[in-house]
């Protein structure tokens, strides 16, 4: 028997019977008040009322007593006697429920002074929580208590209901069960508990040392910022210096003075409560200012911006894609050595694939330039259109050369990833960009490394003549066919993966793992962003110039999407590995238009033509029927119009007339016949 919300109630598990494997399940070993299977069904029919369910750990069904059948509540009443009584006893222990407010309320408690509870040497987090669930329990009391005293017309017992409640709290089973530290005097109990029902205290009642010394927290904290204000000046001072700097700055002796704000410093306010200067040893400088917190903060003042992100800024932990050609990442980076010619250092650009790590897109300059990128991007597509695969579907690329090409990377790509500037680990092809170096490039070309770093086997040695390092040069050309090379030889090595991809190259990995949604390559659309572009006109209706070559129009229809009076158009273009051009696509005023293939002419001479003749002559004469025939249906309805005067009367032409003008003088003998007047009269 038991209290619950007030109500009291009988546990279930002791009203049906107890059986050998678990409710309903085996044999009878203990009968009680009925089967386990009527009282499922006295539930259901809502002939018992459930106060509590019995889910979780260490939780039971609780049935209120009232509904149960009386015929049983006879029987319960003679077996227990006094129910009510025995429920009394039985309040705080069975009706205690795990606080979890509390619990969250405590693992995200912080002092003053930032710190957290101490869990140290005392688990603190847990044994105020159950401090909590045992006051939340005695608050439940209380209150039928409250009201069981109000129907009689008479106050509670204060101290009565404590003193029970305090020696309840000292039993060992509830000890054992829920581990307290709460007041076992009544008086200093209650007391405890009317302040944990105050609304405006309520858990922070049973945080030790919850107010704590304020003006002593606020003078550490300010004590501790002026220290790491004199650690962080651009001389990066020692802490000895430091400390050198605090006691001038606290005698008068010098002044401390914001230069953003032009605000100065009072040494007044980082007295003691005395009015006294704290002396502080360099080893408590030490210790304050190497603090984890204060380090970082220190540091961001100190380091640079790549520096701080490289050691101290958290950075995301990530996997590959499934797919290949779900994400590519672009990068740029100098050639190992420099041009023999210009002193200068070959600049290249990089496409990748994420997934499997294929280089799929190159290009080269001698200077670092937008063209650069867009080289590299024309190259990866005609790569793509080479193998008939589909368009990535995000490209990650840096701020630095692409930030002109945002717009237009947003409509090429489905998804558009801007990494942030110098943050060298978020970029993929960085990753990739290394390894070649390290794994490819070092193992084909000696000479790769850097002479400052620490590992010996990547280090060079390097000679100096008159401060000047000798720099091993080559010629560019000879260094971008090494690169090219290195490119074939990387992309179809084993993929680093093999526990995923066994025996596949990261090539095989790179077509064998096509995203299926792939959005097909449209080159008109493309191309039109990363293509050469010329501006042409349509010429004879059928064809335009385009380097020199001649592209024809697919079919004359064409011409009816061309704006009033404009033949001019700009072809877009891009150019096969041999500098062939193959197709042509045409916009006019940025709508396209019509693809246009190369215009291929046939011999005339009937006895030399060959098959391709044949076939050009024929692609020619369909253009031209296609032609006629288009302005024959063009015409067919017009209709032959006559202009006929109100009476009906046909109006008649206007009659020419034409003057002779006589040829002035002009001292030159007249010829017999005279050519203005027969051409007159010709006409």
């Amino acid at each position: 028997m038991e209290y619950y919300n007030n109500i009291l109630c009988f546990a279930a598990h002791f009203y049906y019977h107890e059986y050998s494997d678990g409710p309903g399940k085996g044999e009878i070993v203990e009968e009680r008040y009925v089967a386990y299977g009527t009282y499922c069904s006295q539930v259901s029919r809502k002939k018992l009322k459930i106060m509590r369910q019995g889910k979780g750990e260490g939780n039971y069904a609780l049935i209120e007593f009232a509904s149960i059948p009386p015929k049983y509540r006879a029987l319960i009443r003679a077996k227990y006697g006094n129910v009510e009584k025995v429920a009394a006893k039985n309040t705080y222990v069975t009706a205690i429920e795990k606080d979890y407010r509390a619990v969250n309320y405590f693992m995200n408690f912080q002092y003053p002074d930032g710190s957290y509870i101490p869990c140290d040497k005392v688990d603190n987090i847990k044994l105020w929580s159950n401090n909590a669930a045992i006051l939340n329990a005695i608050a439940r009391a209380w209150q039928g208590h409250v009201k069981e005293r109000a129907k009689k017309g008479k106050k509670p017992l204060y101290t009565k209901f404590f003193d029970n409640a305090a020696t309840e709290l000292k039993s060992p089973s509830l000890r054992s069960t829920w581990e307290h530290n709460l007041p076992v005097a009544g008086r200093r109990l209650r007391e405890k508990f009317f302040k944990y029902i105050d609304p405006n205290i309520r858990y922070n009642a049973l945080i030790k040392n919850y107010v704590g010394n304020q003006n002593n927290i606020k003078i550490n904290d300010d004590l501790l910022f002026l220290l790491a204000y004199i650690a962080a000046m651009p001389t990066r001072p020692y802490n000895t210096k430091v400390n050198e700097y605090y006691m001038q700055f606290m005698r008068g002796e010098v002044d401390l003075v914001n230069k953003a704000t032009g605000e100065v410093f009072d040494h007044k306010d980082y007295l003691d409560d005395d009015g006294n200067i704290i002396e502080l040893s360099d080893g408590a400088i030490w210790n304050r200012l190497n603090k984890i917190n204060v380090q970082l903060y220190l540091d961001k003042k100190r380091l640079g911006g790549k520096d701080f992100n490289d050691i101290h800024r958290p950075h995301r932990h990530r996997h590959a894609p499934v797919y290949s050609f779900s994400k590519i990442s672009l990068d740029d980076r100098d050639l190992i050595w420099k041009d023999r010619a210009t002193k200068k250092r070959v600049k290249a650009y990089y496409a990748y694939d994420v997934t499997s790590g294929c280089r799929i897109g190159s290009a080269y300059s001698m200077d670092k330039n937008e063209e650069l990128f867009l080289d590299c991007m024309r190259d990866m597509f005609v790569f793509i259109d080479r193998h008939g695969f589909g368009v990535p579907l995000e490209v990650e690329v840096e701020n630095h050369l692409v930030n002109k090409f945002f717009g237009d990377l947003e409509v090429m790509f489905p998804y558009l990833t801007v990494c942030a500037p110098g943050n060298s680990q978020e970029k993929r092809a960085e990753h990739f960009n290394r390894y070649v170096k390290y794994q490819i490039e070092k193992n084909n070309h000696p000479g790769v490394g850097r002479w400052w770093l620490k590992s010996k086997y990547n280090r060079i040695s390097v000679d100096k003549v008159d401060d000047q390092f000798k720099q091993k040069m080559k010629l560019a050309d000879r260094m971008i066919a090494d690169d090219i090379q290195d490119t074939l030889q990387y992309n179809n090595a084993l993929h680093p993966n093999q526990d995923k991809y066994p025996g596949m190259t990261r090539m095989e990995v790179l077509i064998d793992n096509l995203n299926p949604n792939l959005p097909r390559l449209n080159k008109q659309h493309i191309y039109r962003y990363i293509g050469f572009e010329t501006e042409t006109t349509i010429m004879r209706s059928q064809y335009v110039n385009c380097q020199y070559e001649k592209y024809m129009l697919p079919n004359p229809m064409v011409l009816e999407q061309l704006k009033a009076n404009k033949r001019e158009v700009t072809a877009y273009w891009m150019p096969e590995d041999d500098g062939s051009i193959n197709e042509v696509y045409l916009y006019q005023d940025g709508n396209y238009i019509c693809t246009c293939n190369k215009l291929i002419e046939y011999n005339e001479a009937k006895a030399e033509r060959t098959e391709l003749d044949e076939a050009a002559k024929l692609a020619q004469d369909k253009y031209v029927a296609q032609f006629d025939k288009m302005i024959k249906d063009g015409i067919a309805d017009y209709p032959k119009l006559e202009v006929l005067k109100n009476d009906n009367e046909p109006i008649p032409e206007p009659e020419i007339i034409i003057e002779e003008k006589q040829p002035e003088p002009c001292g030159v003998e007249a010829v017999e016949i005279d050519y203005t007047e027969k051409a007159f009269n010709d006409f």
